[in-house]
């Protein structure tokens, strides 16, 4: 049996995406008899209890310190490590214990190659997944599943003889979304108003979006008023505020907690209010026309190619004119229902829900 290993963590400030999409990829090699290990340090807001639930083995780092590495070498997101990379290195060989996994499987803004080199001797290949191209990786393979994203990103930062994937069709989706993808295109051909509205600020939503987004919800003049689908984390900070104030909406609103189901939320909905982490992969694989905010800097690529294609529609960062924009912007487009298809169109456009099968296809070409 090959062994998979993944350095991949989660918080409240990170978000989950990062695990997420990693625990897809883990669940589709877990089915080809593949064993994954999960190497991730105890963060506020971390997932190994998720990981454990999945079925693959869980070891934890020690606790995280704060850290920053303000030097020539310095990572944008290093304090996101929770130690030096030299220690997360040492930390990840010992909690190997002797495996020499076939892949070393690294999603982490907060690693570079100095990491990769250190674990080069423990590790028969090392694939790298990234979505910002800005520090250099010493790798076998790297994926970075932004729509639109060039091999020129890349061409100073890896090595010439590097495979790259890059462009959302290798985006990592629970195979759910391709199962419903036929259905959610045919049904999205006619629209009717705004009728079923999710909301996904990210698992954690750390600056509490959502609340905004319900207030600017609640300042539109609906004719007929839609179905409102909150969707959070149990580990988000405001949950429980944002439960409450769904208690006193006037719209039919539900808040849910660590679904598992967001394939057919998503089919369901008319429309979606979203960031741009992971989860707009999710959206365009089912044409779900989108409202997006920027709630961190590493989205904004993403965001701004999504918006530029015309598959969603981007009315800025979180503020506190978020609930003003929202409101705006839905009353523009609730009763446009030309707008809405044609949103819906150019998002099913950029991801057909095969990237699992296309990233473990080249996986296993790489493999000597």
């Amino acid at each position: 049996m090959q062994y998979i290993a993944f350095r991949v963590d989660a918080s409240i400030e990170m978000g989950s995406g990062h695990v997420m999409r990693c625990l897809t990829l883990a669940d589709a090699l877990k089915t080809q008899q593949r064993k994954c290990l999960f190497l991730t340090r105890p963060h506020p807001g971390n997932l190994s209890d998720i990981i454990a639930a999945r079925g693959h083995g869980v070891i934890l780092l020690s606790k995280p310190e704060q850290f920053v590495q303000k030097n020539e070498d310095f990572v944008d997101h290093a304090p996101w490590l929770g130690a030096n990379q030299s220690q997360d290195a040492q930390e990840t060989i010992s909690g190997l214990k002797g495996i020499h996994p076939d892949w070393l499987i690294v999603d982490h803004y907060a690693i570079d190659q100095r990491w990769h080199k250190l674990l080069r001797p423990h590790a028969q290949n090392i694939f790298v997944i990234d979505d910002l191209a800005d520090r250099a990786y010493d790798c076998d393979l790297l994926l970075d599943q932004t729509y639109g994203r060039k091999e020129t990103e890349y061409k100073q930062l890896v090595n010439k003889k590097t495979p790259l994937l890059l462009g959302s069709q290798y985006a990592l989706l629970r195979p759910e979304f391709a199962k419903l993808r036929p259905k959610a295109i045919a049904k999205r051909k006619e629209y009717n108003g705004i009728q079923r509205i999710l909301i996904s600020m990210g698992g954690t939503d750390p600056h509490d979006v959502t609340t905004k987004v319900l207030q600017g919800l609640m300042a539109v003049e609906w004719q007929n008023q839609p179905i409102v689908d909150v969707v959070l984390s149990s580990k988000a900070p405001y949950l429980n505020k944002i439960i409450e104030q769904a208690k006193q909406c006037s719209l039919g609103m539900a808040v849910s907690v660590d679904v598992n189901d967001m394939a057919e939320r998503m089919l369901e909905a008319d429309l979606a209010i979203g960031a741009g982490g992971s989860t707009s992969w999710e959206r365009c694989c089912l044409g779900l026309p989108t409202i997006m905010i920027g709630v961190a800097e590493n989205q904004t690529n993403i965001i701004q190619q999504l918006a530029q294609t015309g598959a969603s529609l981007y009315i800025g960062t979180f503020s506190s004119h978020i609930a003003n924009l929202i409101s705006d912007a839905l009353t523009k487009i609730n009763n446009n229902n030309t707008v809405l298809i044609d949103m819906a169109k150019k998002a099913a456009g950029i991801v057909d829900g095969l990237g699992v099968r296309k990233v473990i296809f080249s996986m296993e070409n790489v493999l000597p």
